[in-house]
Formats: C-alpha cells, structure tokens, sequence
C-alpha cells in the first residue's frame, strides 16, 4: 500500500511503500486526455468497517482464506483482513483476464477483459463514484475508448457479455452492490440522441462517451461531435439492454478499493 493511502485510512506510515497487491494489474488503467491525474479525497469508513464488508463478501466467503487475513481482533488484525480480501481481490482479476487469454476466441475480441477491468475501474472510481448506474452502462464509454462497435452490434454481443461479466466479479467482490432506480444514470434516447434520463441524473451518458473517446480514425471532430456520431451508431435494441439492466452502485468498501487499485497505476492524490 503507497504512503499517501497508508496516511489517508490512518493506517501506519510502516506499510510498505508500494502498493504490490494491485501494481501493474492493467497498462490501460491511465488517466485519460486532458483528465487530472490527483484523485478527489473521498471520506471512507473507519478500517473496522471496510474489514467487516469485505468479510461479508461472497468473494471472501468462497475463497480460500488468505495467509494475511488470520483471525484475531484489534486494529492489525482488521487491516490484515482488508489487505486478505485485497489480495483475492487482486487474484480474481488476474485469473479472469489470464483464462480469457488462454480461450481461443481471446484474439477476436477489441475489448477483451484485460481492458474492460481498468476501464470500469476508472469510469466508476472517478465519474460514477455518488451516482447508481445500469450495470451495463460501462459498455458505451467502453466502446468508446476501444472503438468497438462492433462488439455492440454483433448478436450476441461480446462487449455487453464482457462488461456483465466484469460487473459480476465487481458484484461478487463486494465492489459495487445493487441499488435502486432512484437518480439512476440511464442511456434514454430521443430519435437516436442519447439524452439524460427523465429525473435528471448528474452525469449523463453521453458525457462518458465523450470522456472516453479515442480518435484513431483520422478524423478530427471534437470529441462531442465524435462521441454523438458514435452513440447514433449503437443500435436502439442494444441501449434499450443497457437502460434496462439492473441498477448498481459503487460500495465504501469498492471506493477504497478502486482507489489503491488506480494509485498503484500512477495515479496521485489531490
């Protein structure tokens, strides 16, 4: 764990300077154009708490225990339990994205799992961080980053079956839970314009397309434009799959996780 998260959770400034249990997971997990690369400082629960969360997580409950997460109470032994779920954390992940690699359609996937992590990773640690959201909406600033339509448009669709299946291992591990439709950001349209949903959410999704747009088609459009033309593109059959998948939201113990995971990846804090 770096320093600056050591200091954030009033952890020991003794903790290893860097962070081995998420550092070098995914080149892709990098801040995008123009972005700030300090994260926000976000209140977290005490250690005690987050230690009780990840214990209470399916992904805690059916692995096998980590040698860090011994029994035992007390302020070190709750931070070796945290660090035990950090560590099948950071296995699960590993695992999933190295048996893709080995599956013989690996190849014809743009958007394979080994993007689709980090992407999510950010997209829900930076800008979906207050708001519950579809489980399936990483799939358009996904898309976007990655150009892959065709992964949309394809039946069945391989990028919304590797976001569902990424959103379940974030499920499973307690990073994010479900939630209600109340404030939802959903991907409403209007003669194929994505527009905010009708109880005006913060963020809207087009905004995140246009956040994770990548030009490399030679076309210089601004990314507003670019990311419109984009989501005109995506079939109405496709958002109407998004907007109607189950509601999610980013967990306490999800924040603190996603946030070691993008400071191990060079990230800062503000």
């Amino acid at each position: 764990m770096t320093h600056e998260v050591a200091a954030e959770w009033g952890l020991p400034r003794t903790v290893r300077r860097f962070d081995l249990v998420f550092a070098g997971l995914f080149p892709w997990l990098t801040p995008l154009d123009g972005e700030h690369r300090a994260l926000l400082t976000r209140p977290l629960p005490p250690v005690a708490e987050l230690a009780a969360a990840a214990d209470a997580s399916p992904l805690a409950r059916t692995a096998p225990p980590a040698p860090s997460a011994a029994g035992g109470r007390g302020p070190s032994a709750e931070a070796g339990r945290l660090e035990g779920w950090a560590r099948l954390l950071a296995r699960l992940l590993r695992e999933r994205v190295e048996a893709e690699q080995r599956d013989s359609g690996y190849y014809s996937l743009q958007a394979p799992l080994e993007a689709i992590f980090p992407l999510t990773a950010h997209l829900m640690a930076v800008h979906l961080a207050d708001h519950p959201f579809p489980a399936l909406l990483p799939a358009l600033p996904v898309a976007a980053a990655t150009h892959d339509l065709t992964g949309l448009r394809r039946t069945p669709s391989p990028l919304l079956d590797g976001v569902r299946a990424a959103m379940d291992d974030w499920t499973a591990a307690g990073v994010v839970t479900p939630a209600t439709t109340a404030g939802v950001v959903t991907p409403a349209t209007t003669a194929g314009v994505v527009t905010p949903a009708t109880a005006p959410p913060p963020v809207e999704p087009g905004a995140l397309v246009t956040a994770f747009w990548r030009d490399d088609t030679g076309v210089r459009d601004d990314p507003a434009t670019a990311a419109a033309r984009f989501l005109r593109r995506v079939p109405p059959a496709i958002l109407a799959r998004i907007h109607d998948s189950p509601p999610v939201r980013l967990t306490p113990l999800g924040a603190y996780a996603l946030r070691r995971l993008l400071l191990a990846h060079n990230w800062t804090t503000a």
